[in-house]
């Protein structure tokens, strides 16, 4: 434990250090500007013209609208319900006080905090943590960016290329690895969508506030717009980076040095005026706002939305829902509720997901919610393995479709493994019978060890295990499946498991050791399939393949070969083709061609990657009343 008197020290220091910063650099510039006439300044502030006032002010309420936005996203990121409206101005207030009274972060939080009565100053600390980090990000970027577009001497023409490469690192690492472990913890990284909108917002906000200023100076002050913006960026960089009240000093210091050609008098008049438009009249909004807060709290009010994610146990599946869906039970997805209907979802590193056709209710209705719901994530929206109908919905609609893989189908009825079709199976099942291989299927009392040591040498040599719409070994998950298992004197040699629903299974983990009998696999869901026609089971899933990789369209043709490439395309097709299934065509949809390619490369990232796919869907992101039949059997879980 440290003691009361050094941490007290060490907490004065770090604030005092701002402050101090901010005073040498007044002193460095009262130095450098010698005995300077404060009536000139002024006489030059008075003699800005009153529209150029008035085009500042517009500029500086422009930018704080780009600024109240980054609220949005992070809140977006940490799946809070919370009203847009509400979230902007709760931003716009915190960084107003903030960026005034210096120490930013800490003072943001503190006013997101009071601002709302159901904010925690966990949750509070970190909205502003990203709102921080993300702003200093992005502007590193902006300021790259304005020092290329606008060459200034004051850059060393290296270091916006250095930026803008490990900006690009940044993107690949929270592309691939959307989900950061560390000591037990998960840190869930944004979003390209949502990098992509933060660095607009940056450029809006950082661009009307360099507009604000330069219609502040006066009009002797001959300082063309474009050679502004990159010494505006750097000095409002430095300014934020010392954390010092109001960038008071360091934003001067670096402004006249950067612009030693230009009237030290023109410069400090638009200073004083910037420092009254854009920091003095937001802040004292800011504060009238919070104060109001304080001694009048707002009545709770969470997000209006026309839809509601439930967890997948709480859920009540139609007879038309598919056994594929008990996934969700392991890939922390959940089931979308809207206004007449439901939809399986899940979220992957950029994309919200709604796998298979919807639960039930009307299937056209989904896109929109979808699309807003994904949006109410920071991701894109997606239509993932839909069949026909669906796709021809989504065509409609004006979305791009490409059909990606097909579902291997049996009606376990009128199965058999007769006719030349099926020579294949026979030739597999006799060799798994003659090594004396027996399945037994088994719903308690899994050999749970025996099972984790045969998925364990599979692993060594398969590789990683497919996840997402494929199940993983974990014990958990597959309690609750339908198992059957291969022995061959007396030691486990493979295992199946089913999804199993009253009108459908659907083939989900397939296991079996390096040295395993020829055709072990085979006969375990050949067993599984007579199984299912003992208990009038009227549909048997072999699960989809990858599409072969043909097609007409460019676009269709890649992502058919991404999938085949990547998701074992030839040995799926190979095995599930010797039980002679019926193959329906499964298809991705996407708004538009772009992200639907994006979605897809996505997809293939957590199919194939072990990392998560992404933090879990919050089941309370949005607790809105579902106005339809299903609200009697689907729940949120508190």
């Amino acid at each position: 434990m440290i003691p009361a008197r050094p941490k007290l020290l060490r907490v004065l220091s770090r604030h005092a250090l701002p402050v101090l910063l901010g005073g040498a650099c007044l002193w460095m510039l009262s130095s450098r500007l010698g005995t300077f006439d404060l009536a000139a300044v002024w006489a030059a502030v008075l003699s800005v013209p009153v529209g150029n006032w008035m085009v500042a002010l517009l500029a500086t309420l422009l930018s704080f609208l780009a600024i109240s936005r980054y609220d949005v996203i992070a809140r977006r990121h940490f799946q809070m319900r919370h009203p847009q409206r509400e979230a902007m101005l709760e931003g716009a207030t915190a960084i107003a006080i903030g960026q005034t009274t210096g120490a930013g972060a800490i003072v943001g939080g503190f006013v997101r905090w009071r601002m709302h009565p159901d904010t925690s100053a966990k949750d509070a600390a970190k909205v502003t943590g990203f709102v921080t980090v993300t702003f200093l990000g992005t502007l590193a970027v902006t300021i790259s960016l304005a020092a290329l577009a606008l060459p200034t001497p004051h850059v060393p023409p290296f270091l916006p290329l250095v930026i803008l490469i490990a900006a690009a690192v940044v993107c690949l690492i929270a592309f691939f690895f959307p989900v950061l472990n560390s000591k037990n913890r998960k840190l869930s990284l944004p979003t390209l969508s949502a990098l992509r909108t933060l660095l607009a917002l940056c450029i809006l906000d950082t661009g009307f506030a360099a507009l604000a200023f330069w219609m502040l100076l006066p009009p002797e002050t001959a300082l063309p717009f474009a050679t502004l913006i990159p010494v505006f960026l750097i000095a409002l960089g430095a300014a934020i980076f010392s954390g010092s009240p109001g960038g008071v000093g360091p934003f001067e210091l670096t402004l006249i040095a950067l612009l030693p050609q230009h009237p030290e008098t023109g410069l400090l008049c638009a200073v004083l005026a910037f420092r009254a438009v854009y920091y003095a009249l937001p802040a004292l909004l800011a504060a009238a706002v919070l104060l109001h807060r304080v001694w009048q709290p707002m009545r709770t009010e969470h997000s209006r939305s026309n839809h509601t994610f439930v967890p997948f146990e709480a859920s009540t599946p139609s007879s038309a829902s598919r056994a594929e869906l008990g996934v969700i039970r392991q890939n922390g997805g959940a089931i979308l509720t809207y206004a007449t209907g439901s939809c399986g979802t899940v979220r992957t590193g950029q994309t919200l997901l709604a796998l298979f056709d919807p639960v039930e209710g009307n299937p056209g209705a989904m896109m929109p919610v979808l699309r807003k719901a994904a949006r109410d994530q920071n991701r894109i929206a997606c239509k993932y393995k839909i069949g026909a109908r669906q796709a021809v919905y989504a065509r409609k609609s004006g979305w791009s479709v490409a059909h990606i893989s097909d579902e291997a189908v049996l009606t376990p009825s009128s199965h058999t493994t007769d006719g030349p079709t099926r020579r294949q199976l026979r030739r597999k099942l006799r060799q798994a019978q003659k090594a004396d291989v027996r399945v037994c299927d088994k719903t308690v009392d899994l050999p749970l060890q025996d099972m984790a040591r045969v998925s364990a040498l599979w692993e060594d040599q398969h590789g990683v295990p497919r996840g997402v719409t494929m199940g993983r070994f974990e014990e958990g998950y597959i309690h609750r499946q339908k198992v059957f298992l291969a022995y061959r004197d007396g030691i486990l040699q493979g295992f199946v498991s089913f999804h199993a629903t009253a009108h459908e299974w659907c083939l989900d983990l397939m296991r079996v050791l390096p040295d395993a009998p020829d055709g072990t696999m085979h006969l375990l869901v050949q067993t599984a399939i007579e199984s299912a026609a003992k208990t009038a089971v009227p549909r048997l899933s072999l699960a989809a393949a990858p599409a072969m990789p043909t097609g007409k369209p460019r676009i269709e043709r890649f992502l058919r070969a991404q999938f085949y490439a990547y998701g074992g395309g030839s040995g799926l097709r190979q095995f599930k083709s010797s039980f002679a299934p019926s193959w329906q065509p499964l298809f991705m949809a996407a708004p538009s061609a772009s992200q639907l390619t994006f979605a897809a490369i996505d997809v293939i990232r957590a199919v194939n990657l072990r990392s998560a796919p992404a933090t879990p869907i919050s089941s309370t992101q949005s607790d809105a009343p579902v106005p339809n039949a299903n609200s009697d059997t689907l729940s949120l879980a508190s």
